[in-house]
């Protein structure tokens, strides 16, 4: 079942994950949020096993419902890679019995390189995007083509 988005400030307007994601905030200035949140039905004993790109597939495959197996994997394993300085992504690290998850492996150093490492492979050719821009010189209505940068 293809999970739907809707506006924090008007649910009457669905939308999939990848319509989401290339629109960024909603006409009325709301954010998009799922319109329930997924079960994970994965075994925390199963979980612990993952390497971080299996467990993130896991996760997002619930939330991001629109991509194929193929398409989600890909993104995954394109995000998260040698741009990180450790193999783990965001290893665990027990501190005198205090467990930590370190979120600044990535190449800002910044716990937001974790959501924003992933963003823009989520723009795949098979969801190109056309939106009408106004052309400030003339007023005329263009369109702009979003495609991924290579």
């Amino acid at each position: 079942m293809e999970l739907m988005y809707s506006s924090t400030r008007n649910d009457k307007v669905k939308l999939t994950a990848s319509q989401a994601i290339l629109k960024g905030l909603a006409d009325d200035g709301g954010l998009f949020v799922p319109e329930r949140i997924p079960a994970l039905d994965v075994p925390m004993d199963t979980l612990a096993d993952m390497s971080y790109q299996e467990t993130a597939y896991e996760v997002m495959s619930r939330f991001f419902t629109d991509f194929t197996e193929d398409e989600l994997k890909d993104c995954i394993k394109k995000a998260y890679d040698s741009k990180f300085d450790t193999p783990e992504i965001a290893p665990l690290v027990d501190a005198d019995g205090a467990y930590y998850l370190e979120l600044f492996h990535g190449p800002t150093i910044a716990f937001k390189d974790m959501a924003l490492s992933i963003l823009p492979h989520f723009v795949l050719p098979q969801k190109v995007h056309t939106a009408p821009l106004r052309d400030c010189r003339t007023g005329s209505a263009q369109f702009l083509h979003s495609y991924p940068q290579p």
